[in-house]
């Protein structure tokens, strides 16, 4: 039976013990390769930023569709 042991997805180095996860995509990162954004580990900025500040979302500004008929 194999041992509590992980590798982390992005130097693809293998270490012997559980890795932490990021809290958004859920990859195993180890402590050179994350990032830390408002005390929470993530494998890029780009997944920080898009955990705390979203997406690029549609955002409505109440003009409607300009092409449909009036």
């Amino acid at each position: 039976m194999p041992g509590l042991a992980d590798r982390c997805m992005l130097c693809r180095r293998e270490f012997p013990f559980s890795l932490p996860r990021c809290n958004m995509c859920r990859k195993a990162v180890c402590s050179s390769c994350n990032f830390r954004i408002g005390g929470s580990l993530f494998c890029s900025k780009e997944c920080g930023h898009a955990f705390f500040y979203g997406g690029q979302e549609d955002v409505e500004d109440g003009r409607g569709d300009p092409d449909a008929d009036e």
